[in-house]
Formats: structure tokens, C-alpha cells, sequence
């Protein structure tokens, strides 16, 4: 069946590369924004988990640090003395959570509260300075530390007894001021970290939305592969694989090609079919040529020898007849060949006429003849007999500068009794018993 719209494979092809390329594209693209977001949101969660673990440290840093200033005032003992200083120079857990809070949100405004908070917090560390000076003015005996050289009593806390210096010292870390400061400083911090965190879950929302986003593209465009993919399968199967099979099929059968398929598969079959068409009349015309006589159009001896041979082994009746032109070698002589050809053929054309469609002409030599008459049996002698006569008949008018000539036919049956050798040679016994005896007539094993 033929397709009233004819579709190239080529532009199927084309098609098929801009779409997959545009694809590919596309998904290129949501790949590099997914890894992209992805990163983001890898990157924010970090933070976030980091704000958390500053604002901790931070806190326990600094609650530390008024602890052990506390603990110093109280007791005066100095291995208080010692722990605050090891926070302050090696621990430093302040000013580690600090330094990654400034890292990655310096210049946002949240990180304002905290400058506010370190503001506080310096002043608290002088308040604690002075305390601690305070209490090691009471024993002359211990080593200041370095951080406390600096820091210089008033003229009045000179004059201080050392139970006054004591009490000061008390009253400095544990007064309201002191104690206001601190919330100053975890009320900053507090803001600080609660506007980090929500900017940190700001970005990660904004993240989880696009990186869904894209994953939602991701699988549209799965999707429109797939299909892609499908349609092209099938356009591919029924423009090119149907076809092909068909073609396969057709050339097993020795049959033309349907025209079906892409236009260059349409026009594959077109040409093929003409080329088979034309393949088909010259093999036509060789085989018939190879089959027939070339001059009086009869089966030629090749043609006779084969089925001549196929009724020999077969068990349908028939009848070999053989026939020979009279004197045709003095025809020759006296009128020439034109004349002898023009009898040949007028022979052939009165046996062609005489015998039925299914019956063997042949020309088996230059003026002998052959016939097969199929499906006969020795009981229908009378019907050959009546044939030739006739023939001869015909043959004895003379017409058109044709001379008169006659026929002597040798004829064998397959049923006939006492066979000889092969039919053949039978036949040509009774040809030879008519050429023996006058010529002329028909002779029978």
C-alpha cells in the first residue's frame, strides 16, 4: 500500500538530531543549575550548622570566663586565675567562634548585633581586669600576669584595706551593671544568631525550591526523551524495518517490492521494480531463446531432450512423433535456402495447427521435427494417422513459388508392445520403414 505522503528518512534524521541535541542541551543545563543549587544548598547547610556551633561556643566561652573570674573573687585562689587566662590566650573559644561568624556574614547586617556584643564584651573583660587586679593588689606575693600589668587601681583603691579591695572585687563581677552587660552581650548575640539563621534558612529554602524546580524539569525532559525515543522507534520501524523485511521477502519469493516506506525506501522499490520488470522480459526473451528455434519459432532439441525425458520417467501416456521433409536437401538445391526456410517454417506452422496446446512441437535438425502428444495411448493410431494426412495434403499445393512437398512421420506410443530400446529409437524405425517405402505417409512401431 502505498503512503499518500511520502516522508524522507533523511528528515526524519535531521529532526531526530536537532530535537535529541536541544534535549541534551536542556539537560545539560539542568544539570549544571541542579549540581549549582545543590552546592548552594550544601554551602548554606553548612552555615547554618556552623551559626549554631559558634553561637554555643560563644556563649559557653563567655560563660566560662565569668565563671572562673567569679570563682577567682570569691576564693582568691589563684588556679581560677590561671583557667581564665588559659581561655582567654589558648582555649579562645570567643574569638574562634567569632572569627568563622565574621567569615561568612561580616558584611551582612546581622553581624552589626554581634559588633554591639563585642563592644560589651570588651568592657566587661576591662571590668574583670580590674577585679582581678584588685584581688592580687591584696598579695603582694603573686605573680600579676602579663594581661594585668596594664591595668592601674585609682588613687582611692590605692588607699583600700585589703578586705575593701576584696569586697570591691566582689561587688564588680556580681552587680547589676555587671550583670546587665552580660545580657547585653547574650541578648546581642542572641539577635545576631537568630538573623544569620534566618538568612541561612532563607537561602536553603530558596535552594530546595529551585533544586526541585529543576528536578521537576528533569523529569519532563526524561519524559520527552522517552517519548522521543518511542516515536522515533516507530518511525524507524515502520518507515525503514517494515520495508526492509518486506523487501527481504519479496526478493525470497522472486516477487517486486511493495512501495511503501520513507520516500528514498518508495523510490528504492520504484527503480527496483523497473529493473526487475525489465530483468523479468529479457529473461523472458533469452529463455524463449534458448528454448526455441530461432527460425521457425518451434522447441528447439534442448527443449524436446528435456521433456522427452521427463515422459519417459513419468506415468502419463504418450506419443513420440517423428517427422522428416521429404527430398528438402533437392528443395534447397533447386530453389535455394529462401525457399527451404519458407518450408520449414510452413511445416512448422501446419504441426503447430494440426496438434493441440498441449501437445510438444519441436525442431530437432535441419529438416526433422518432433512431436510429444501428451496423455494419448496406442488406441488413437487413427487420430495421428489423420493429422499427417492432412498436413500433406496441404503440403502438395503449391503456392506462392513453394514447391509441393510431403512428410514421412515415424511414430511410437509408450504402451505399444514389445517396446525396443527407448521410444525413440522405435519411432525412428517406423520413419525409416516409410522413407524405405515411398515416402510420404505415416508409419507406426
Amino acid at each position: 500500500m502505498k503512503m499518500k505522503r511520502k516522508i524522507k528518512i533523511e528528515r526524519v534524521s535531521n529532526w531526530s538530531i536537532i530535537i535529541t541535541i536541544i534535549v541534551a542541551t536542556l539537560f545539560g543545563f539542568i544539570s549544571f543549575q541542579s549540581k549549582k543549587e545543590f552546592h548552594v544548598l550544601q554551602t548554606t547547610t553548612e552555615q547554618y550548622i556552623l551559626c549554631e556551633k559558634a553561637a554555643k561556643q560563644l556563649q559557653d566561652g563567655s560563660d566560662y570566663l565569668t565563671e572562673q573570674v567569679r570563682l577567682y573573687v570569691m576564693t582568691t585562689q589563684k588556679e581560677y586565675l590561671e583557667l581564665y587566662f588559659k581561655e582567654v590566650n589558648k582555649t579562645q573559644r570567643r574569638e574562634k567562634a567569632l572569627t568563622d561568624l565574621k567569615q561568612y556574614f561580616s558584611d551582612t547586617e546581622a553581624f552589626d548585633s554581634l559588633e554591639s556584643a563585642l563592644q560589651y564584651s570588651e568592657e566587661l573583660m576591662n571590668t574583670e581586669y580590674y577585679a582581678m587586679r584588685l584581688i592580687l593588689e591584696t598579695d603582694g606575693q603573686q605573680e600579676i600576669p602579663d594581661e594585668l600589668k596594664t591595668v592601674e587601681l585609682t588613687p582611692e583603691d590605692e588607699q583600700l584595706s585589703d578586705e575593701e579591695k576584696i569586697k570591691k572585687a566582689r561587688e564588680m563581677v556580681c552587680d547589676a551593671f555587671y550583670q546587665e552587660a552580660r545580657t547585653e552581650i547574650s541578648d546581642n548575640v542572641t539577635t545576631c544568631m537568630n538573623n544569620l539563621i534566618k538568612q541561612t534558612r532563607n537561602k536553603q529554602g530558596r535552594a530546595t525550591t529551585i533544586f526541585s524546580d529543576m528536578y521537576l524539569k528533569l523529569e519532563v525532559g526524561i519524559v520527552i526523551l522517552v517519548v522521543l525515543m518511542l516515536f522515533i522507534c516507530f518511525i524507524v520501524r515502520r518507515l525503514v524495518v517494515r520495508p526492509l523485511i518486506s523487501y527481504n521477502r519479496s526478493i525470497q519469493k522472486g516477487e517486486i517490492f511493495p512501495t511503501i516506506g520513507a520516500e528514498e525506501l518508495q523510490s528504492l522499490a520504484e527503480n527496483y521494480n523497473r529493473v526487475y520488470a525489465e530483468n523479468q522480459e529479457t529473461q523472458k526473451i533469452t529463455r524463449h531463446q534458448a528454448e526455441h528455434d530461432t527460425l521457425t519459432e518451434l522447441l528447439n532439441r534442448g527443449s524436446y531432450e528435456k521433456v522427452l525425458a521427463i515422459y519417459e520417467k513419468g506415468e502419463v501416456p504418450f506419443a513420440l512423433i517423428l517427422v522428416d521433409v521429404d527430398i528438402f536437401k533437392s528443395v534447397n538445391d533447386t530453389y535455394g535456402h529462401a525457399v527451404g526456410d519458407e518450408i520449414l517454417k510452413k511445416v512448422s506452422r501446419l504441426l503447430k495447427d494440426a496438434f493441440r496446446s498441449i501437445d510438444y512441437v519441436c525442431r530437432i535438425g535441419g529438416d526433422e521435427f518432433a512431436v510429444v502428444m501428451v496423455d494419448v495411448t496406442s488406441n488413437l493410431q487413427y487420430t495421428v494417422e489423420d493429422k499427417i494426412t492432412s498436413i500433406n495434403k496441404e503440403l502438395a499445393k503449391v503456392e506462392e513459388n513453394l514447391p509441393a512437398i510431403s512428410l514421412s512421420v515415424g511414430v511410437a506410443f509408450s504402451d505399444r508392445e514389445n517396446p525396443g530400446e527407448n521410444i525413440f529409437k522405435d519411432a525412428d524405425r517406423a520413419l525409416y520403414y516409410i522413407k524405405e517405402h515411398g515416402k510420404s505417409g505415416c508409419g507406426f512401431y
